[in-house]
């Protein structure tokens, strides 16, 4: 199915609040958090629109401040009783694009609170006034070219494997769809993480390719293999 939200520019709100599309309790599935508990802030709308998103970022949008996003995340608090699950879950800032709003507020209000923020973004877009700390920043290429400004502060780069669709540098030629030739590389001497992850075609023939494919570029080019983990353990 042929991805019809449209695409919405950068935008900021004097009150600090974000329009958000949905706040939930999951495993984080990808990414150098993989296996930890987590609550995802799925942030709404996207400055991209890449065909092939099977991902709803638009729909039942509200706006909400940075301390009633913080209200939220509390919600998945350890209790006393279970103080030997004292780890707090990590908050995954996704979308849509999160840096197409002005996330920096609440991700000061929630790092002053003692929580990990993790960033999933599409590579476009950066706030430069984004605090340092516990803020994780895990790109996952769309276009041509990554923001100067997010480069260095990138953690993970995270590039989804379809058999048939790989370059000789073991990554691959477009994503979801878009242009062949227009996905960006890792920025030269990059010094975080590079994950491969084999694409879900929810079919099982297809999926075997794409595992196979992304194991050999892990294997020749040595990247980091990321499954997804909350499927596998039929968590969404």
């Amino acid at each position: 199915m042929r991805n019809s939200q449209l695409v919405e520019s950068k935008a900021s709100r004097s009150d600090g609040a974000l329009d958000v599309h949905g706040i939930f309790h999951t495993i984080q599935g990808e990414g150098p958090f993989s296996g930890h508990r987590a609550v995802f802030v799925r942030l709404a709308g996207c400055n991209l629109q890449c065909p092939g998103c099977d991902t709803d970022y638009t729909s039942f949008r509200r706006f909400l401040s940075p301390e009633e996003v913080l209200e939220n995340v509390r919600c998945w608090e350890p209790t006393e009783q279970n103080t030997n699950l004292g780890r707090r879950p990590i908050v995954v800032l996704t979308g849509g694009e999160p840096f197409r709003q002005d996330i920096v507020p609440t991700v000061r209000l929630l790092v002053l609170h003692g929580y990990r923020v993790q960033i999933e973004t599409n590579g476009t877009l950066f706030r430069d006034d984004l605090p340092w700390g516990p803020v994780t920043i895990v790109c996952s290429p769309k276009s041509g070219k990554l923001n100067p400004q997010l480069v260095p502060r990138i953690d993970a780069l995270k590039y989804v494997i379809e058999a048939g669709n790989v370059a000789v540098d073991g990554l691959p030629l477009n994503v979801l769809g878009g242009p062949i030739g227009k996905v960006a590389r890792p920025p030269a001497n990059f010094k975080g993480t590079i994950y491969v992850q084999p694409m879900d075609a929810h079919d099982a023939e297809a999926n075997a390719r794409n595992m196979q494919a992304a194991v050999a570029s892990v294997m020749e080019h040595n990247y980091r293999l990321c499954i997804q983990t909350h499927k596998i353990a039929g968590v969404e």
